[in-house]
């Protein structure tokens, strides 16, 4: 990554100044990439910074804080990501000291802060030279900084789960996951997609327990790997992708708040009937639209809100609700959310789940199957609403087991990230 310049690092900033602002990691750089000409070393040395700077953010601001003469937070978006993503090429990838500070100091032009030029010069050459300060000696703040989380959430798990569980919890958050796929089985076989892959010196490996599943080791643009253009793959993670494997063969398969559609379109390379999913974002249909294009595959895509299903969706015999949820369980990939989550979420998200998987369970037929999952494994989010439903009467809970499954919990299973259950209509 040694002389990698400015404008990929403006590039970065200017991702991480809207996540700060409330997007969301993965689109904020997809909107910062489309507006470079950035090739495509750049483009894997902007993703790395961005993402890396946001994984390690608290640890970052603690070893910015004693070069600073105000608190971080009161410094300009821009400018404060400069300085996080350059205390990170410093700290963690180890760049050398000259190359980091001067083209940070040259990204602050680039990004739009010339004015800061001298900030960013002065506290990167700090930084350099002080390296990062000691941890504290209380041990939950400590362990919190040491891995790059918020207080609140390692109080929680270590509660929880104790302290070596939540340690390990804590630095499997912090590692960089590979690129995950679903082959797209319409259109490719694992023999071709490795052929394609190894001619453009990409790494592949298959992943066990998932007929479909590849791990690519490979940065930048997803769009530009071998294979995309044609519909070959999506990427969809290994727990999701348990998920969608472990629902059963349907005449109608339903799935509500489908958000992309990534499960819906995996649905739709494993049945033979109808297919369709329901979100309330008509932005997110039109893309699930676009990616059904691109993959040839066949779905319906309706703009309608989960909790109350419209009529003619009424009737599945396999009904999937992957539910809004804190996402937690995947903070490898999406390191910008736990910066975002608050105390009061798990409460208020576990009654909406709730709401939406009982409209799920209405819409399923007679002796059909209501798939439930959510990308978290904290009880408000897995075992309540599950509970709440069973409470309800008319569904029992079903103990296959699932692919990948990690841990039986009394509501379901453990996947790599995930929460899954499933509900059997008795009537």
């Amino acid at each position: 990554m040694k002389g990698q310049g400015s404008a990929a690092r403006a590039a970065a900033a200017r991702a991480a100044a809207r996540v700060e602002a409330g997007q969301h990691l993965p689109q904020a750089l997809d909107q910062a990439l489309r507006k470079t000409r950035l090739d495509a070393r750049d483009r894997g040395f902007c993703t790395e910074i961005a993402y890396g700077s946001e994984r390690w953010r608290s640890l970052l601001d603690y070893s910015l804080k004693p070069h600073l003469r105000r608190p971080i937070g009161e410094l300009d978006p821009l400018v404060r990501a400069i300085l996080r993503q350059g205390a990170y090429q410093l700290l963690k990838l180890g760049l050398p000291a000259y190359a980091v500070v001067d083209s940070s100091t040259e990204a602050a032009a680039d990004a739009g802060v010339a004015r800061a030029r001298g900030l960013v010069n002065a506290v990167l050459r700090r930084v350099a030279e002080h390296g990062q300060p000691d941890l504290p000696k209380q041990e939950i703040e400590a362990l919190a900084l040491r891995h790059a989380h918020p207080r609140w959430l390692v109080e929680r798990w270590v509660e929880r789960l104790g302290h070596d569980a939540a340690e390990a919890l804590l630095m499997r958050n912090q590692e960089v996951p590979p690129l995950v796929l679903r082959l797209n089985r319409r259109r490719t076989t694992r023999d071709e997609s490795a052929a394609a892959c190894a001619a453009a010196g990409i790494a592949f490996a298959e992943l066990p327990g998932l007929p479909y599943a590849v791990a690519l080791h490979a940065g930048g643009d997803v769009r530009a790997l071998p294979g995309f253009a044609e519909g070959r793959w999506q990427v969809q993670d290994v727990g999701a992708q348990a998920v969608g494997e472990a629902v059963g063969q349907a005449a109608f398969f339903l799935e509500s708040a489908c958000g992309r559609g990534t499960k819906t379109l995996q649905q739709a390379e494993r049945q033979s009937g109808r297919v369709v999913g329901v979100d309330l974002d008509p932005d997110r249909i039109r893309e699930a639209d676009q990616e059904k294009l691109r993959l040839g595959l066949g779905a319906e895509f309706l703009a309608a809100d989960a909790r109350s299903l419209p009529p003619d969706v009424f009737g599945a015999d396999q009904v999937l609700l992957d539910a809004p949820c804190s996402t937690l369980g995947v903070l490898q990939r999406r390191p910008d959310v736990k910066w975002r989550r608050q105390p009061g979420d798990f409460a208020r998200r576990s009654a909406l789940q709730t709401e939406l998987l009982r409209a799920a369970c209405a819409a399923c037929a007679s002796r059909g199957t209501v798939t439930f999952s959510v990308c978290s494994q904290e009880p408000e989010e897995t075992m309540v609403p599950v509970k709440a439903v069973l409470a309800d009467g008319g569904f029992a809970l079903l103990e296959d087991e699932p692919p990948c499954a990690e841990a039986r919990t009394e509501a379901g299973f453990l996947l790599p990230g995930m929460f899954m259950a499933q509900l059997r209509r008795l009537l």
